[in-house]
């Protein structure tokens, strides 16, 4: 890891590092465990996983948000439920979104819904998924960017 955050410092690249429940890093303790073993390097942040929080996290959610705030440099969401690491569509896991969205405010970088296991029916889930997370946005009063016309459509 040291070599490769080196190495983001020489292409201009910061590193997300996803922690990944049952894996060495499995939680946010383990990812600043090993930020602070690189020395706190600048390159090295965090890809932050909503739902791996909700699955292994004992904080709530909101404050696992805040906490990792400072060393996200990109989000995933999607639903689960508590000590299963299954991605779900948004509504059936056990998140409550509001909180976990309004504790996001001020984070103006990518949020990316990452539902692999849904590839057969992306453009519906796609869809699901706009309309799910445009009702938590205005449910938790904040706004959401980037959610008109696809790329590459007229």
């Amino acid at each position: 890891m040291r070599t490769t955050a080196r190495r983001g410092d020489q292409v201009g690249v910061t590193l997300g590092f996803e922690p990944e429940p049952g894996m060495l890093v499995a939680d946010l303790d383990g990812f600043e465990r090993l930020r602070t073993m690189l020395g706190a390097h600048t390159r090295f942040g965090l890809t932050l996983d909503i739902g791996h929080c909700h699955c292994v996290e004992r904080e709530d959610l909101d404050t696992c948000v805040r906490r990792a705030l400072p060393y996200t440099v990109h989000v995933q969401i999607e639903d689960m439920r508590r000590g299963v690491h299954e991605h779900l569509e948004f509504g059936e896991g056990e998140i409550d979104f509001v909180p976990v969205l309004a504790a996001l405010r001020g984070y103006s970088g990518l949020v990316a819904v990452e539902l692999a296991r849904h590839s057969h029916a992306a453009p519906q889930v796609a869809r699901r998924s706009i309309d799910f997370l445009r009702r938590a946005h205005e449910r938790a009063g904040t706004g959401m960017a980037g959610t008109g016309r696809p790329a590459g459509r007229g």
